[in-house]
């Protein structure tokens, strides 16, 4: 897990499940396909006000040592109808399109589990803005009264320009 900064939120930016939460009760997520097996890394928007209801789907290639190939593509599928879209592929899109098609297809629990970690994600995303929005803000930049004024005169500022903000 990792921290999530507040900027990849109200950016918009896509962001790993398994970032967030790491992994949970025990599932990992992968199909086999022809006798390949592909890892899927699920990536959601955490902004609570975006209402894209999609979720990115990247699925990468695994060979017999256990590390990746190399060889993915990226599934983004929309909640709100049955659309697949397939990008950033490095396989041909045919072969994609079956890969994400048989493992989106073979269980309709999965669609479900995508859209609990979508709600998750949108609820985390917006306790994070929360927190963030509760620090105090500190000027960092604020002048002492004996440190050099900034205007380079070499007197205090107290003594210089901070007279002038009494």
């Amino acid at each position: 897990m990792r921290t999530i900064n507040t900027s990849e939120i109200i950016d918009g930016k896509a962001i790993k499940y398994i970032d967030v939460f790491g992994v949970q009760d025990n599932i990992a997520l992968k199909s086999s396909y022809e006798g390949k097996t592909y890892w899927i890394y699920d990536y959601y928007c955490m902004h609570a006000a975006c209402h894209c209801d999609d979720v990115y789907l990247k699925f990468v290639e695994e060979d017999e040592n256990s590390e990746t190939t190399g060889r993915h593509f990226g599934v983004r599928k929309s909640f709100k109808n049955d659309e697949i879209v397939i990008e950033d592929r490095n396989l041909p899109e045919q072969k994609a399109n079956e890969v994400a098609a048989d493992a989106l297809n073979y269980s309709p629990e999965v669609i479900e589990l995508f859209k609990q970690r979508y709600a998750q994600m949108k609820l985390e995303g917006h306790n994070i803005l929360a927190k963030e929005s509760k620090k105090p803000i500190v000027n960092e930049n604020v002048i002492g009264r004996n440190d050099p004024c900034t205007c380079g005169s070499g007197k205090k500022y107290k003594k210089c320009c901070g007279k002038l903000h009494r």
